[in-house]
């Protein structure tokens, strides 16, 4: 009996040692100390911090300097002060992949060093990130140019007036859907496109019910240059990647300039979904 009480004990000591390992393991935390940056700010003059992912937070330590992310700019935050000499205080940004950015702001007349770009490694070109655009522009003209030099797989047209409008391919790559436009024209007037637009719009009119109509906007087109007679042209647009529900179509609508030839080409939900991934 003594044996057993003893044994006993002996599990119960090595079940509280391995279970208070484990709690200390999960609750055990590595503190690294994160080093600012030194930035140094004037009244008459703006700074510019180019961040590799979109500013997503910034918190400033004092209303003496002020901040905004640049118009029309998802990673620069422009800084300045708001008053001459003030104390020494901090700036922190949070950018969207996560990464805290820290600095120290300090006055001065004339600084030295008025942008500064973080960078991962490979891409030292990268600068700004549009609003609305999930790449820079570098990106969309590399991707533009693989969905121009790919063979098209669709053949999906209308013609109107000689003029031939096609929708080739469609391609996706991450979250960005890229349409590939020809414009055949098989007369002897030049063609010049005005605009395009990409609508998406009721198939049917039910009795006494509007018509649902929503315009598409890109975020990226190649030049829309002018056709020449008995000639061809390409154009790529990028939209966010969408679909349609099945009682819907989408048009895309191309206008001539000073000129009456306007192509409607109907496209269906179907034709969405044989997108095909693009690599580069």
């Amino acid at each position: 009996m003594k044996r057993f009480c003893v044994t006993v004990i002996m599990w119960c000591i090595l079940f509280t040692a391995a279970f208070g390992q484990t709690v200390n393991g999960d609750t055990e935390l590595t503190v690294r100390k994160i080093d600012p940056y030194f930035l140094w700010v004037s009244l008459n003059q703006t700074s510019n911090l180019i961040f590799p992912y979109a500013i997503k937070s910034v918190d400033r330590g004092s209303g003496a300097v002020m901040v905004q992310k640049a118009k029309g700019a998802e990673n620069v935050l422009q800084v300045k002060a708001a008053v001459a000499d003030f104390l020494q205080t901090n700036l922190s940004v949070i950018t969207e992949d996560g990464r805290l950015y820290s600095f120290l702001l300090r006055y001065a007349i004339e600084p030295s060093v008025l942008n500064l770009r973080f960078y991962k490694l490979g891409e030292e070109n990268q600068n700004v990130l549009i609003k609305g655009m999930e790449h820079n522009k570098e990106f969309y003209d590399l991707a533009c140019s693989e969905v121009k030099d790919n063979r098209g797989f669709l053949r999906k047209h209308i013609t109107e007036q000689m003029v031939v409008l096609s929708l080739q391919s469609i391609y996706m790559r991450g979250n960005t859907m890229f349409f590939k436009l020809s414009i055949r024209n098989n007369s002897s007037i030049i063609y010049s496109p005005d605009y395009i637009k990409f609508i998406v719009k009721d198939r049917k009119k039910a009795r006494k019910t509007a018509i649902q109509e929503k315009v598409l906007s890109p975020v990226y087109s190649t030049n829309q240059d002018a056709v020449n007679g008995d000639s061809s042209g390409s154009i790529v647009l990028a939209f966010p990647s969408f679909t349609i529900p099945k009682n819907q179509n989408l048009i895309i609508q191309v206008g001539e300039r000073s000129g009456g030839r306007t192509l409607l080409l109907k496209i269906k939900y179907k034709v969405l979904l044989k997108a095909r991934n693009l690599s580069f």
